[in-house]
């Protein structure tokens, strides 16, 4: 006799409509509200103790850049020989140095250009906060990122910049679960604006557009005029505001993003590392195995892997077609943080700052569904593979082996695909008791 299902947990679905007026208030009035001090007190700590060191081969081109910028316009800053960046970080760059007003306070405030990410680190945490159920509860979560050494190491001690793209892409899906198509469409322009990664967040996005889109077909073209506009606006500068067009420098960049360090790994802790012998990190991945290159393995197996995770969400998307529902929040962000997992864990040339994104959506998932699992998993795997690069924690060298933080992601995809599956089937057994 089988075990009948477990009722639905209704928490999990996209909130009804008194809550999302609640998350909206929330963020709304959130500098103003009983927390506020709280807030002010960790930005004031965090200024106060923000860290000087950084990885120097990456600052050392911001400065680079936001010197040039300054002082030739930002509309010439890829007459730069290696600007290799999308725009959108260029205009963080540009204002930085305007706010420093020389290249010598750039040079010796250099570690203030982190507070310029930092503020996509809150966005995201803030929003992914809102979707828990009370004020309180939305603080605490909030707190549970913006305490968190994994999620703002990659900021405030690496000092590089995926949280800009990380924040506008879960913006993109915040706002689409909320049934906002034409905003949802503006922020995902603007995450490819800040780093191309962003397009492999595209196939869940599409998925959770097209119900909105088939529910309110007028919805679309809004959505794509918008998305364009935003584009023109972004890439302005750099056509018509430089000594000449430099567009075709960025759709270079762009085109030459697959290559650029053509070696099986660059510091991600991931399949490489648990299956190839001697360090990926020195080893080419055009070479051959059974007629293919290690990178068209790498993308061969990203793409089973993503069917695979992806799958749920594709028929949770064409039921919600065929009978108009709310999304499910919980299968949407659970679906949306393997994806960048699986594409770190299996392709080549991956570093190791390329887990960042999952980690925020690990996070919403958390406050959504009550599971933390996930997110302590992930968030201790990521902190590890960024400390045994960069070593500013001191931790001792047996938590920093390759092999065991590799495993520790690997885990953290098998246990959140089933998870994806376990909460698909428990929504299936449900359907057959309300027909019954």
């Amino acid at each position: 006799m089988s075990r009948p299902a477990s009722p639905p947990d209704h928490r999990l679905s996209t909130p009804p409509a008194d809550r999302r007026r609640s998350s909206w208030h929330w963020l709304r009035r959130w500098p103003f509200g009983p927390y506020a001090g709280w807030y002010l007190l960790w930005l004031g700590l965090v200024v106060a103790l923000l860290p000087r060191v950084s990885f120097t081969a990456d600052t050392d081109l911001w400065m680079r850049w936001a010197q040039y910028s300054y002082a030739k316009g930002l509309g010439n800053v890829y007459a730069l020989h290696g600007n290799n960046y999308n725009p959108l970080y260029h205009y963080v760059l540009w204002l930085f140095g305007h706010l420093m007003g020389s290249a010598a306070a750039m040079e010796q405030h250099r570690h203030w250009l982190k507070l310029g990410t930092l503020v996509f680190d809150v966005a995201g945490a803030l929003l992914a906060a809102s979707l828990a159920a009370t004020d309180k509860q939305r603080f605490y979560a909030s707190l549970l990122l913006l305490l968190s050494p994994a999620y703002l190491y990659n900021t405030l001690v690496w000092g590089q910049v995926d949280a800009i793209y990380t924040g506008f892409v879960f913006a993109a899906a915040w706002l689409a679960l909320r049934g906002q198509l034409a905003w949802s469409a503006v922020c995902f322009v603007l995450a490819l604006n800040a780093k191309l990664q962003a397009l492999i967040f595209l196939p869940p996005l599409l998925m959770l557009w097209l119900p909105l889109g088939v529910a309110a077909p007028r919805r679309l073209p809004v959505a794509a005029l918008a998305a364009a506009l935003t584009q023109v606006l972004v890439l302005l500068p750099f056509v018509v505001g430089g000594a000449r067009s430099y567009l075709p420098e960025i759709l270079r960049i762009n085109q030459q993003a697959v290559g650029y360090y053509p070696y099986r790994s660059l510091n991600a802790y991931n399949w490489w590392y648990l299956t190839a012998s001697g360090d990926p990190a020195t080893q080419l991945d055009t070479g051959l195995w059974h007629s293919l290159t290690y990178r068209h393995w790498g993308m061969l197996l990203f793409a089973l892997a993503a069917v695979a995770v992806l799958l749920p969400l594709l028929v949770h998307t064409l039921r919600r077609i065929s009978r108009p529902q709310p999304p499910d929040a919980a299968m949407v962000l659970l679906s949306l943080s393997l994806v960048p997992l699986i594409f770190c864990f299996f392709n080549t040339q991956m570093h190791e700052r390329y887990w960042h994104s999952a980690l925020l959506f690990l996070a919403a998932y958390a406050f959504v569904s009550g599971r933390y699992g996930l997110l302590v998993l992930g968030s201790v795997a990521y902190l590890l593979n960024l400390e045994a690069v960069m070593g500013y924690l001191g931790l001792p060298a047996a938590l920093l082996s390759p092999g065991l933080i590799a495993a520790l992601f690997g885990l953290g995809i098998v246990l959140g695909t089933g998870q994806l599956y376990r909460r698909r089937a428990g929504q299936l057994a449900s359907r057959g008791e309300k027909q019954q």
